[in-house]
């Protein structure tokens, strides 16, 4: 897996006359960025504790605005009223979290006396679902324990969230003698998909063996979900000679779009050759396979990048276009007809392909950030909006028209672009962090917020007025942040001249919706977390209206209709 703090960071840099230039006349045209509502730690060390290490590496939200959070922790941390305490190095943990209540409901660990991480999570109604690898001889996932094979070894667990409590339902492994590690997982229906790499020289998955090409290849596998139990379906490997890594996944039915990086001169994917730019360095891939039920098999792939290192980390889909970012070193890197220019060490680029069938290609590209590394560890679409989230070192980086200033070694970043079909901008940016090392490692978008998590190092991180503090800074500590994005919440009713009222809010059975005079009624619309519509209103015909709430689960709603969109907590 990819992690931003590994990657080679340069000394201090003096800001040049011109970067202040770039500043004074771009200032003004940047887009206002929204700041930071909340911030807190996560999994932070007990007093007794020799030091906190803690790293959210994963975030999933829920129909009702839960936000699962899965990474990893060394000693004994407290999230909310849980203590957990890790058996060796590192231990996984998941936790729940609640932005109604501001309180983490449960959480819960995994592992063995090893080095055991997880680093992907996803959730499907109350299924929540983590992927990583264990370098443990044995490692517990509550009632389930799996043995490794020798190195490190792929495992999938499931667990169930039932409100106030999570428990481990089941897990599965796969790997061999060598170092096989899952860094990627989605869930469509009751289909598990996973994928990363294996340096193993043959892995079982179920009943499908894969033998690797080279150093290490990539495998994407799928697992069917039967509730208590689960089975390995089929499995897919590509690469070639060399290093070759899928560190991105996502499904829009039955395709699987699976990115990441080769380094193997030339890497198969299925019946289709990618040739690598440098046999030296390493490119990005992104791939297509479609699932049939009982087998998967390749359907496109595409490559881009340049002469240097250039790599893909993060993936998403919306309907049949394919968002990728990542970094690149390379001078000059190509995506399709795109051409992006480095203005330091490592640049941010964020791609959209177009999946057409049987073929994808690029449509645009665009980078982001200054003369030192700056790297996308995470990428959401949610309608036209794509947001990207990872870690700046430079001392300013330029996301569009929109600068960022450093405050220490590494800063987290958070950005939105707008994507206007044939062409792609950068709507805003904000930043976080302290003096040290800090970097967002996650994202997830809910229909009213943005939230980031990730890690940092620095003694105390600003998160605008909020400021956290981390007592051994020389170790990361967990964050988790979230924003307000203006289009998460926006309506095309007409706005009063007065807000309309909802209450009682928080809600149980039923509330009522006040409007102010002289509002032209309209059809009204409750939807989840989600943005799904889970209940139809007909146009109120007097000032108050009477909504029916029973049935629906306690979270966190929205009503659009009434101007702009009403939150609604239901307990």
């Amino acid at each position: 897996m990819f992690n931003f703090s590994s990657l080679p960071l340069p000394a201090a840099l003096v800001r040049t006359l011109l970067a202040l230039l770039f500043l004074t006349l771009h200032l003004r045209a940047a887009a206002q960025a929204p700041s930071w509502q909340s911030a807190r730690a996560v999994a932070t060390a007990t007093a007794a504790a020799s030091g906190n290490y803690s790293i959210v590496t994963a975030t999933a939200v829920d129909a009702a605005g839960n936000v699962f959070l899965a990474g990893n922790f060394a000693n004994t941390v407290v999230l909310g009223g849980t203590t957990l305490t890790s058996l060796g190095n590192r231990d996984v943990f998941v936790v729940k979290f609640n932005p109604a209540s501001n309180q983490f409901m449960w959480a819960q660990r995994a592992g063995g006396t090893g080095n055991d991480y997880a680093d992907a999570l996803t959730v499907s109604g109350t299924n929540v679902y983590i992927a990583g690898y264990f370098t443990s001889s044995t490692a517990g996932f509550g009632p389930t324990t799996l043995a490794n094979a020798g190195g490190d070894d792929i495992f999938v667990a499931k667990l169930t969230d039932a409100g106030s409590t999570g428990s481990f339902v089941w897990a599965q492994r796969a790997g061999g003698t060598g170092d096989d590690e899952a860094n990627a997982l989605v869930v469509g229906g009751t289909s598990v998909y996973v994928a990363g790499s294996f340096s193993s020289f043959t892995v079982g998955f179920g009943t499908a063996t894969l033998t690797s090409a080279g150093t290490s290849d990539v495998f994407v596998t799928k697992l069917t979900d039967a509730g208590s139990s689960s089975s390995f379906v089929w499995a897919q490997q590509a690469g070639g000679t060399n290093g070759d890594f899928a560190n991105a996944l996502a499904v829009s039915g039955t395709s699987v779009y699976v990115a990441g990086v080769f380094a193997s001169s030339t890497a198969d994917f299925g019946t289709i050759t990618l040739t690598n730019t440098n046999v030296t360095s390493s490119d990005v891939f992104v791939a297509k396979l479609t699932d049939a039920g009982s087998t998967g098999s390749f359907a496109w792939a595409q490559r881009a990048g340049g002469t240097g290192s250039d790599f893909a980390i993060a993936l998403a889909t919306n309907g049949t276009s394919v968002y990728v970012a990542g970094g690149f070193a390379s001078l000059t890197a190509g995506f399709g007809a795109n051409t992006l220019t480095n203005a330091g060490i490592y640049d941010v680029f964020v791609a959209k392909l177009t999946d057409a069938g049987s073929t994808g290609s690029f449509v645009w590209a665009l980078r982001a950030g200054g003369t030192g590394s700056e790297v996308a560890n995470a990428l959401v679409v949610s309608g036209n909006s794509v947001y990207l989230a990872g870690g700046f070192d430079s001392p300013t980086a330029g996301f569009g028209t929109t600068p960022l200033t450093n405050m220490g070694f590494s800063d987290v970043f958070v950005a939105k672009l707008t994507d206007a079909g044939s062409t792609g901008s950068f709507a805003w940016a904000q930043r976080a962090g302290g003096t040290g090392n800090d970097a967002s490692t996650a994202l997830v978008v809910s229909a009213t917020s943005v939230y980031v998590a990730g890690y940092f190092a620095s003694s105390t991180a600003s998160f605008s007025a909020t400021t956290l503090s981390n007592s051994s800074p020389v170790t990361n500590l967990g964050f988790l942040a979230s924003l307000t994005d203006a289009t998460l919440t926006a309506t095309t009713a007409a706005v009063p001249r007065e807000a309309a009222t909802l209450f009682p809010n928080p809600a149980r059975r039923t509330a009522t919706l006040r409007l102010p005079a002289g509002t032209t009624p309209a059809p009204l619309t409750l939807t989840d977390a989600l943005g799904r519509a889970v209940r139809h209103y007909p146009a109120p015909t007097s000032a108050e209206a009477a909504l029916d709430l029973q049935g629906l689960p306690a979270g966190l709603y929205l009503l659009r209709g009434a101007g702009p969109a009403q939150r609604l907590v239901l307990e």
